[in-house]
């Protein structure tokens, strides 16, 4: 089974004339589109569906999308490197100081605590429920964009859309910096802008990962 949420990259190109068996080249969004037609034809089934979470089971995996569940042995993580980073002054200073990229892997630190989460889709809730029963409270912050669908009935969750300026702290995450010039005091930020990709799937299974 191919399970894909967003338009490939490959779409986005208008042709590609260094592709082995095409002499006239062809177009990105035509290759992409055979590619997936070949796959169907010998038996792979295809659901356009995003993936939120992937947890490892007794023998295999279960992969959770934001409409389904899934039970496999095998995970391929084929994603492509994706820049979920939102240009928020000193995210990068405080990563590993109050700054995580996976509620799975850190939500236990906060436990009681209150969090952030940066982000506006089903990726940013899926890392909401995670959090759900171990911080206090939780404020989605979607950065100036649209208020997410919560999915749930805990008062734990609310939800600010200013625009995000830094955030700040002495030797560890102590607030977050808007704008407009108010601040939102939290122990912790959890980064799930846009969607969740490859590597972030891996830091949540636990696989050692390197980006040099």
């Amino acid at each position: 089974m191919i399970l894909y949420y967003e338009e490939a990259a490959v779409e986005k190109t208008s042709k590609i004339e260094n592709y082995y068996g095409f002499e006239a080249g062809i177009g990105g969004k035509e290759l992409y589109q055979k590619g997936i037609k070949q796959a169907e034809n010998i038996g792979v089934e295809v659901k356009k569906e995003e993936v939120t979470t992937i947890q490892r089971m007794p023998k295999g995996f279960l992969v959770k999308t934001e409409r389904n569940l899934y039970e496999t042995k095998t995970v391929i993580l084929a994603t492509g490197n994706k820049k979920n980073k939102p240009p928020i002054q000193n995210i990068e200073e405080f990563e590993g100081r109050g700054v995580s990229y996976c509620a799975v892997c850190d939500g236990f630190f906060y436990r009681n605590k209150n969090v952030s989460v940066i982000g506006d889709g089903n990726y940013a809730i899926s890392e909401v429920n995670e959090l759900i029963h171990l911080a206090k409270e939780i404020t989605i912050l979607t950065n100036g964009r649209k208020t997410p669908e919560i999915r749930s009935d805990e008062d734990n969750i609310k939800v600010d859309t200013k625009e995000i300026e830094a955030i700040k702290g002495e030797k560890k995450v102590e607030a977050i910096q808007f704008k407009d010039g108010t601040t939102l005091k939290t122990d912790g930020v959890f980064i799930a802008n846009g969607v969740a990709g490859s590597l972030d799937f891996a830091k949540k299974l636990g696989i050692m990962t390197r980006t040099k």
